[in-house]
């Protein structure tokens, strides 16, 4: 009996401390953006960038702060940092106007025009629609067409009625399309997100080479400050791109940084 109590009490303690501890980083946190939001309405925009990156330092991230972050680097002309966070910002509201609208003002000023290699139609839509919504929204609206799809079905083998079981029928197959739709969509879209790698150039101009050698290697083209590469594979401090027109080479990776 008093061990059984002294266990609540060990239990309880820790949920208490635990819970405090919850809050007093959800209070510091809603402290440092309030303080950023505060500092970029002044224009101050070095400290806002401090503020919220305290915030990135906890180990929190989401649409809206990475949005802000985004445009305290583009008020600063840090076009490559801007479209960075801009791009980590569309992770979690890839619908999000505003952020459309940024993301393309800061690629106009980017020097590389690059033009996108011609992609087949139906996979062109195939990515528009597996990329309409965030991917945790993705999840869980597969859950609950599956978890209506099975339900439809036990209505239509448990009820007896001839018209709600046709009803449970129809539905069930409604929902079994819909699932298999969605749920292709978020294995194309987890997939895809395993295998591809996305970065921005962060300097000035840095040369693309041949191969991960400045000695071996040879110049195939240059790139420049806030282009989007992919990133194929690493070799010690070198790492092999490929931008968006398929041209492939070799650059050092403190060049760039990982979205």
């Amino acid at each position: 009996m008093i061990n059984r109590l002294f266990r609540r009490i060990i239990v309880s303690f820790v949920i208490v401390v635990l819970c405090s501890g919850i809050k007093g980083f959800a209070g510091e946190k809603e402290q440092l953006f309030s303080e950023g939001n505060a500092f970029y309405q002044e224009g101050k925009y070095s400290e806002t960038l401090k503020a919220y990156q305290r915030i990135l330092d906890m180990g929190y991230e989401s649409g809206s702060l990475y949005y802000n972050v985004g445009n305290c680097y583009y008020k600063l002309q840090d076009i490559g940092r801007a479209i960075l966070f801009y791009e980590r910002a569309k992770k979690f509201m890839p619908g999000d106007e505003d952020l459309k609208i940024n993301l393309t003002l800061a690629n106009l000023a980017v020097m590389d025009k690059i033009i996108t290699r011609p992609q087949f139609i139906l996979f062109r839509i195939v990515r528009g629609f597996t990329h309409l919504v965030p991917q945790s929204i993705m999840m869980w609206v597969v859950v609950g067409l599956y978890l209506g799809f099975v339900g439809s079905f036990v209505v239509w083998i448990v009820l007896r009625k001839r018209v709600l079981r046709l009803t449970g029928f129809r539905l069930g197959v409604f929902l079994g399309i819909l699932f298999l739709v969605f749920g292709l969509s978020l294995v194309g879209r987890l997939r895809e997100a395993g295998q591809k790698v996305e970065g921005i150039i962060l300097v000035d101009k840095v040369d693309v080479m041949s191969a991960p050698s400045e000695d071996e290697g040879v110049e195939v083209f240059s790139l420049h400050e806030g282009t989007k590469v992919w990133v194929d594979q690493r070799s010690g401090e070198w790492m092999e791109i490929v931008i968006a027109d398929g041209k492939v080479g070799w650059v050092k990776q403190e060049a760039l940084e990982i979205i």
